[in-house]
C-alpha cells in the first residue's frame, strides 16, 4: 500500500476575506464592460470562438422550440410515412 505524505496533499484553507470598506461594492456595469473589453483584447481568438458558440446557441433555440411544439401537437409521434395501408 502506498502512502502519500500530508505535505504533498492540498488542504482546504480559509478564503481570504476582503477588506470591509468603501471599495468592496460590486462593480458597475461599465466596470464589467471594461474588464470584458480587456479580456477580448488579450484573447481575440477565444472571444471569436465564444461569440460563434453564443450565436449558434441563439439560432438553435427557435428550432428546438418548434420541434417541441410539434411533439406537443401530436406531430412526429407515428413512426412512419403517415399513410395508412388499405387491404
Amino acid at each position: 500500500m502506498s502512502s502519500i505524505p500530508n505535505n504533498a496533499m492540498p488542504h482546504a484553507a480559509p478564503a481570504a476575506e476582503a477588506e470591509t470598506g468603501a471599495g468592496t461594492a460590486s462593480p458597475t456595469l461599465s466596470e464589467r464592460a471594461a474588464g470584458l473589453a480587456e479580456l477580448v483584447r488579450d484573447h481575440p481568438k477565444t472571444a471569436i470562438a465564444a461569440g460563434a458558440v453564443l450565436a449558434a446557441g441563439a439560432a438553435a433555440i427557435p428550432l428546438a422550440r418548434a420541434r417541441s411544439r410539434g411533439r406537443a401537437n401530436g406531430a412526429g409521434t407515428g413512426g412512419g410515412s403517415g399513410k395508412s395501408k388499405k387491404s
